[in-house]
């Protein structure tokens, strides 16, 4: 059976606020993200809008507006190590806020053929912040929650906020992630 690592770091804030001094960070690592790592050899995954949707709005200050406000956008798997490796980098910076914390499951060989299906044919489902609660409208999910819904792979806690499961894991004492470690 294959073992994937997943890797969850809280952004730096600022998603919005153009004042902010990490406004000018791409907004995933502003944001949070999840990903795995296993599936595709050398990359980390994780799933967020397409940058066709984000084209489609305006660019990414509309795609943001639009996702706070409910509006899903179309999202698929994609490589994502830069936005790990950018947290990583800013943690003394940050205080700890972007720590990445990681930690490994076991997956059967078709969740595995599953995941590297939807990577490699771009398949596409529907993007979206969760409400305040850190739930989702139907066939609607984040970074996190896309792999609980589709892959049935665990969350420390189930919920769409990074914030939320970042804190438990850093409570939990949760190991941490460094590049070119795993």
């Amino acid at each position: 059976m294959p073992i994937i690592q997943v890797l969850i770091f809280r952004g730096t804030g600022g998603v919005q606020n153009k004042n902010h001094s990490y406004y000018s960070e791409q907004a995933l690592v502003r944001a949070g993200h999840v990903g795995v790592m296993g599936v595709i050899e050398d990359k980390i995954i994780g799933f967020h809008p397409t940058a066709e949707a984000a084209e489609a709005v305006g660019g990414e200050t509309a795609l943001i507006d639009a996702l706070i406000k409910h509006e899903p956008q179309p999202g698929c798997l994609q490589d994502d190590d830069v936005y790990f490796e950018r947290a990583y980098e800013l943690v003394q910076e940050t205080k700890g806020r972007t720590t990445v914390f990681t930690y490994s499951v076991e997956i059967s060989d078709e969740t595995l053929h599953d995941i590297q299906s939807w990577y490699n044919d771009k398949k596409e489902a529907l993007y979206n912040f969760p409400k305040k609660d850190g739930q989702f409208e139907k066939w609607e999910s984040n970074c996190a929650m896309f792999w609980v819904e589709w892959f049935r792979i665990p969350l420390p806690k189930r919920t769409g906020s990074i914030q939320l499961l970042t804190d438990y894991m850093r409570d939990e004492e949760y190991e941490t992630w460094q590049p070119n470690e795993s």
